[in-house]
Protein backbone atom coordinates (compact mmCIF):
# COMPACT_ATOMS: atom_id res chain seq x y z
CA UNK A 1 0.00 0.00 0.00
CA UNK A 2 2.90 2.64 1.11
CA UNK A 3 4.47 1.56 -2.25
CA UNK A 4 1.30 2.62 -4.44
CA UNK A 5 0.97 5.70 -2.36
CA UNK A 6 4.59 6.73 -3.13
CA UNK A 7 4.02 5.99 -6.54
CA UNK A 8 0.90 8.08 -6.80
CA UNK A 9 2.89 11.00 -4.77
CA UNK A 10 5.32 11.10 -7.21
CA UNK A 11 3.29 11.04 -10.16
CA UNK A 12 1.14 13.74 -9.44
CA UNK A 13 4.22 16.06 -8.53
CA UNK A 14 6.23 15.53 -11.67
CA UNK A 15 3.02 16.88 -13.28
CA UNK A 16 2.77 20.94 -13.36
CA UNK A 17 0.63 22.67 -15.16
CA UNK A 18 0.88 26.14 -16.92
CA UNK A 19 -2.17 27.72 -15.47
CA UNK A 20 -1.79 31.55 -17.08
CA UNK A 21 -3.18 30.26 -21.12
CA UNK A 22 -1.66 33.68 -22.11
CA UNK A 23 2.20 32.29 -22.08
CA UNK A 24 0.75 30.30 -24.83
CA UNK A 25 -1.02 32.76 -27.03
CA UNK A 26 1.01 33.07 -30.02
CA UNK A 27 1.86 35.87 -32.71
CA UNK A 28 -1.60 36.67 -35.46
CA UNK A 29 -0.84 34.67 -38.03
CA UNK A 30 0.14 37.35 -40.38
CA UNK A 31 3.44 38.06 -38.41
CA UNK A 32 4.87 34.75 -39.40
CA UNK A 33 5.64 35.80 -42.81
CA UNK A 34 8.68 38.00 -42.62
CA UNK A 35 10.55 39.24 -45.89
CA UNK A 36 14.08 37.15 -46.15
CA UNK A 37 15.77 40.48 -46.69
CA UNK A 38 14.16 42.67 -43.47
CA UNK A 39 12.87 39.89 -41.21
CA UNK A 40 11.38 41.79 -38.48
CA UNK A 41 11.10 45.25 -40.60
CA UNK A 42 8.48 43.25 -42.99
CA UNK A 43 6.17 45.87 -44.62
CA UNK A 44 2.81 45.27 -43.46
CA UNK A 45 1.28 47.24 -46.44
CA UNK A 46 3.88 45.13 -49.06
CA UNK A 47 3.01 41.96 -46.78
CA UNK A 48 -1.07 42.43 -47.61
CA UNK A 49 -0.84 42.80 -50.84
CA UNK A 50 1.15 39.90 -51.57
CA UNK A 51 -1.09 37.94 -49.10
CA UNK A 52 -4.00 38.89 -51.12
CA UNK A 53 -2.28 37.96 -54.42
CA UNK A 54 -1.54 34.59 -53.82
CA UNK A 55 -5.13 33.58 -52.91
CA UNK A 56 -6.03 35.18 -49.63
CA UNK A 57 -9.69 36.76 -50.47
CA UNK A 58 -9.69 40.42 -49.69
CA UNK A 59 -12.87 40.43 -47.41
CA UNK A 60 -10.58 38.77 -45.35
CA UNK A 61 -9.45 41.46 -41.98
CA UNK A 62 -5.43 40.27 -41.98
CA UNK A 63 -5.04 42.63 -38.86
CA UNK A 64 -7.96 40.41 -37.29
CA UNK A 65 -5.94 37.99 -34.35
CA UNK A 66 -8.45 35.73 -35.34
CA UNK A 67 -7.49 35.87 -39.09
CA UNK A 68 -5.42 32.38 -40.23
CA UNK A 69 -5.18 30.34 -42.62
CA UNK A 70 -6.54 27.45 -40.78
CA UNK A 71 -9.77 28.23 -41.59
CA UNK A 72 -12.25 26.28 -42.92
CA UNK A 73 -14.64 28.46 -44.77
CA UNK A 74 -18.55 26.59 -45.65
CA UNK A 75 -18.52 23.54 -48.18
CA UNK A 76 -14.60 23.29 -47.99
CA UNK A 77 -12.94 20.07 -46.53
CA UNK A 78 -10.12 19.94 -44.40
CA UNK A 79 -8.01 18.48 -47.37
CA UNK A 80 -9.17 21.97 -49.55
CA UNK A 81 -8.56 24.09 -46.43
CA UNK A 82 -4.98 22.39 -46.67
CA UNK A 83 -4.13 22.85 -49.87
CA UNK A 84 -5.44 26.34 -50.09
CA UNK A 85 -3.19 26.98 -46.81
CA UNK A 86 -0.14 25.12 -48.71
CA UNK A 87 -0.85 27.25 -51.78
CA UNK A 88 -0.79 30.51 -50.54
CA UNK A 89 2.42 29.80 -48.02
CA UNK A 90 4.35 28.26 -51.44
CA UNK A 91 2.98 31.78 -52.79
CA UNK A 92 4.46 33.71 -50.10
CA UNK A 93 7.61 32.05 -50.05
CA UNK A 94 8.03 32.81 -54.04
CA UNK A 95 7.81 36.36 -53.31
CA UNK A 96 10.92 36.25 -51.38
CA UNK A 97 8.97 35.54 -47.49
CA UNK A 98 10.43 33.50 -44.85
CA UNK A 99 7.03 31.60 -43.11
CA UNK A 100 8.23 30.83 -39.40
CA UNK A 101 6.28 28.77 -37.31
CA UNK A 102 5.26 29.97 -34.25
CA UNK A 103 7.41 28.37 -31.96
CA UNK A 104 9.59 30.46 -33.88
CA UNK A 105 8.22 33.14 -33.16
CA UNK A 106 7.96 32.71 -29.66
CA UNK A 107 4.82 33.17 -27.51
CA UNK A 108 3.57 36.73 -27.02
CA UNK A 109 4.64 37.17 -23.45
CA UNK A 110 8.41 36.03 -24.69
CA UNK A 111 8.85 36.86 -28.24
CA UNK A 112 11.64 36.03 -30.32
CA UNK A 113 12.37 39.01 -32.26
CA UNK A 114 11.66 37.22 -35.76
CA UNK A 115 8.27 38.08 -35.75
CA UNK A 116 7.25 41.49 -34.18
CA UNK A 117 5.25 42.82 -36.95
Amino acid sequence: MIVVLTGILNLTSCVVADMDSTNHTSVPWIQVFQKVDSTGQTNSHERKEALYSCGVDRHENLDDKNWGLNTVYNNQTIEEMMDRKDRVISCMKSKGYQVYGFEQCGPLKAPSGLCPN
